[in-house]
């Protein structure tokens, strides 16, 4: 189990993952392994019209859309993973997750909520660290487990949980319906999609090469410019001890410039502006235009529409003239 309370997640940036294609960026996991020795048999198949309909039997959840699981939670059990990218024991315990849920055809739906993107989901249901795992049954939680278990536990586990559903009347079944099929997104631009794909293996290094040819390409490509400025913010903070600068008092340049990448790169966008501004306001010219240039910077892997954003650029504004 891990903390992740000062991990890097710029929540708040601007979303790259987005313009993947759909089909690249869904979560995709083995299931052609035989199923779990303890895996429940299949529930004799509902009519169409008596069973719950779903896009997939594994869904990704937030604060908006949450509600809906809930309902669906009075007919079949839900089982939430809360995962982060991050961990690596919470990418495994992801996949054993799907692969057991999928093997229980319909009798389960997987939820899964990504702790960094939902931090007022993570709060409301008291979760401590990731990987953790809670069901939904009728609405009302059940604390499963922290942190990874072999299949066969989760297997056992996922039978206890069908049983207590039976003994409150839920027989109830989910089927996956191709009523929300939607059209296939264009694939990304090569260099974006490359670019991304060195993101997620964290080689920031090639991330700004591959952004950096897509700018010579199109100077005006605004995802590329973003995105640019986020692979240099992972690639200035990888080696950076997060927790010790988030907690420093920055006291000349370069540890207020550190500072305020900590804060960024953690989602603190507010925070990060803040510390380079207060700089500003007692900072010789010479400082200023380093300060103003890299603040600038960070404006860029900010999402346009942030509030933070909108009062960072004003303060700025004020200082200058």
């Amino acid at each position: 189990m891990s903390d992740f309370s000062s991990r890097p997640n710029l929540a708040g940036a601007v979303d790259l993952s987005s313009l993947r294609n759909k089909a690249q960026s869904a979560s995709a996991t083995d299931t052609s392994g035989p199923a779990a020795q303890q895996d429940a048999a299949p529930m004799p198949p509902q009519s169409t019209s008596d069973a719950i309909k779903v896009p997939d039997l594994v869904a990704l959840a937030d604060a908006n859309n949450l509600k809906t699981f809930v309902n669906i939670s009075g007919t079949v059990p839900v089982v939430i993973d809360f995962f982060a990218d991050w961990s690596d024991q919470s990418k495994a315990l992801s996949a054993t997750l799907e692969h057991v849920v999928r093997s229980l055809h319909g009798r389960i739906l997987l939820v899964k909520i990504d702790t960094q993107a939902s931090p007022e989901v993570v709060q409301a249901f008291a979760i401590k660290a990731v990987p953790a795992v809670v069901a939904l049954v009728k609405g009302q939680p059940v604390h499963l487990f922290e942190g990874n278990q072999t299949q066969d536990a989760i297997s056992q586990l996922m039978n206890r949980l069908l049983e207590m559903a039976t003994q409150n009347g839920m027989v109830g079944q989910v089927v996956v319906s191709d009523e929300f099929s939607q059209p296939t997104e264009p694939a990304l631009p090569p260099l974006h999609q490359k670019a991304l794909e060195a993101i997620d293996s964290a080689d920031y290094l090639a991330a700004i090469g591959f952004y950096k040819d897509a700018l010579r390409e199109s100077p005006a490509d605004a995802m590329a410019i973003a995105g640019l400025a986020q692979a240099e913010l992972l690639e200035r903070t990888k080696a950076m001890q997060l927790e010790q600068v988030l907690n420093s008092a920055p006291k000349t340049t370069d540890e207020t410039l550190a500072k305020a990448d900590a804060c960024v790169a953690v989602g603190q966008f507010g925070l990060g502006f803040q510390t380079i501004l207060t700089r500003f306001a007692s900072a010789d010219n010479s400082e200023r235009d380093v300060l103003r240039k890299h603040l600038l910077e960070l404006f860029k892997v900010c999402d346009p529409d942030a509030p933070e954003l909108a009062q960072a650029r004003k303060a700025l504004a004020a200082l200058l003239y």
